[in-house]
């Protein structure tokens, strides 16, 4: 970080760039032009629909914030240091204490709570590019169905040594544009794409296509049957692959190969397919219905519901 790099980062100015994540402080009590941060910081909606923070910052703080977290991929490369953070309550530890930088992908199959917690004096050399659900499919990539056919289930963590290629446009989108402002986002957006584009076409080479023979056969109906025979519950996938007989990776390859997509969204799938049956033939509530859909809530069961079908639960019980 060069002198002529560093500048005082408000909270104000952190909150103006991530106003659309519903972006807080949690602890400590700071005020709006307090300095939570000194270096360079980021964060910028690109025109193609990702999203992009790049960061060569120091925290003034041990502080704690919180945003939502919408569906989709995070894929990030850590130069040096690494943050602690958790989604959904779940502790996640990205980059570490070695010298060596450190790359990432985190899958979020559905809205939750993204918590960072900073130490103070800690320098963060990192960029970070959100690939929102959907984005793959209005790509139309021939050869990616969906982030969760290529990811696998709701924080789903994968991490890497990142290759040469990776680190010098990772190095790139951390540092600004000298001179070009005017051309700062445009530059970024081309390196953003870049990057991802090399991180997913490695992946898919690495992927060997799995061959569905009689044996997978029978071990995916087991699967299905113990998913269908505990609807009612919040499944694991590693239950479901143990009642199938066979590691948790192979049976995420199979449901891949299969189905087109993981396990828990198979899963998911089925549960609310159900879920209309019982919502058609009309013999219980709107609220019944979603406690035996394995939903804690009615209202989430109506969002999920919703986004797969593209009607409420209530519309389907009428019509029924």
């Amino acid at each position: 970080m060069t002198a002529a790099g560093v500048r005082s980062i408000r909270f104000l100015d952190i909150s103006a760039q991530n106003r659309k994540d519903g972006f807080r402080v949690v602890a400590p009590v700071i005020q709006p032009d307090d300095v939570a941060l000194r270096g360079y910081y980021a964060s910028l909606e690109l025109r193609s629909g990702l999203r992009l923070h790049a960061t060569d910052t120091v925290d003034m703080f041990d502080l704690v914030t919180q945003a939502q977290s919408e569906p989709g991929l995070t894929l990030g490369v850590f130069l040096t240091g690494m943050a602690r953070v958790s989604l959904g309550g779940h502790p996640i530890t990205l980059g570490g204490d070695r010298a060596a930088p450190h790359a990432f992908a985190l899958y979020s199959g559905e809205q939750d709570l993204f918590e960072r917690r900073g130490l103070r004096g800690q320098r963060v050399r990192k960029v970070n590019v959100n690939i929102p659900q959907g984005w793959l499919e209005a790509e139309d990539w021939p050869a990616v169905r969906s982030l969760s056919a290529l990811c696998g289930d709701h924080r789903t963590l994968r991490t890497w040594t990142p290759t040469a290629r990776q680190l010098e446009m990772a190095a790139r989108m951390v540092e600004p544009v000298a001179g070009m402002p005017y051309l700062d986002s445009l530059y970024r957006e081309s390196l953003a794409l870049e990057f991802v584009g090399d991180v997913l076409r490695l992946w898919l080479e690495a992927d060997d296509p799995v061959t569905v023979g009689p044996r997978d056969r029978n071990r995916l109906r087991r699967a299905c049957e113990f998913i269908d025979a505990h609807q009612d519950a919040r499944l694991h996938v590693d239950q479901v692959a143990k009642a199938a007989g066979m590691s948790v990776s192979a049976l995420q390859r199979l449901f891949h190969a299969a189905h087109g997509t993981s396990v828990l969204d198979f899963a998911r799938t089925r549960r609310l397919e159900q879920a209309r049956q019982a919502l058609e033939r009309g013999d219980l509530s709107v609220t019944d219905v979603a406690l035996n859909a394995g939903y804690g809530s009615p209202a989430n069961f109506a969002t999920a519901f919703k986004r797969q079908f593209g009607l409420s639960p209530k519309d389907v019980r009428r019509r029924g």
